[in-house]
């Protein structure tokens, strides 16, 4: 099945089928970051766990795994996710976009500094780094509003904190 239609049937299913415009607010959303988005989805998925994480949001973290171990994230990286900017195994790039992460949760907002460190890792590209700041704070929004309508897991096909099923309350 293709990005594309992952997004489509996920847009089009459970409470959003009640509400057209929200769907097709959700399919954009989607589509933007997850089909046309123009960040490595390495690094995207990444970052996404990251807010997931640090948001204690257990379906967009169960999601995101799924998305993630498709693009070739390893369970290792996954793992490291949780420590955040300074594990060990991240180099310059990845500890840039998961400290913009954690500022996005924690601040509200991405620093100059990390601005500046997040458009150098991304090879000086503006445009990705708009869209890196758009998919900070619109995966913080989209952990809200899992985090207040709670979805199921086990409807979704998803288990609860993969891969090891330790969430950040236990750690």
């Amino acid at each position: 099945m293709t990005e594309r239609a992952r997004v489509d049937r996920l847009a089009g299913s459970g409470p959003l089928q009640a509400h057209p415009a929200l769907a097709r607010y959700v399919q954009c959303f989607l589509d933007t970051f997850l089909v046309d988005g123009r960040i490595d989805p390495r690094l995207r998925e990444l970052t996404i766990l990251r807010i997931a994480w640090r948001c204690g949001q257990p379906f967009e973290w169960a999601s995101h795994v799924r998305v993630a171990r498709r693009v070739g994230v390893s369970d290792d990286d996954i793992l490291a996710v949780r420590v955040g900017p300074t594990a060990e195994r991240f180099g310059p790039t990845e500890r840039a976009l998961l400290t913009a992460a954690d500022e996005v949760v924690d601040l509200g907002r991405i620093t100059e500094a990390t601005s500046a460190e997040c458009l150098e890792a991304l090879g000086g590209a503006e445009d990705v780094a708009l869209e890196l700041l758009h998919l900070a704070a619109g995966y913080r929004m989209m952990a809200i509003i899992l985090s207040t309508s709670k979805p199921s897991l086990e409807a979704a096909g998803l288990t609860l904190w993969p891969p090891d099923g330790i969430g950040p309350n236990a750690v």
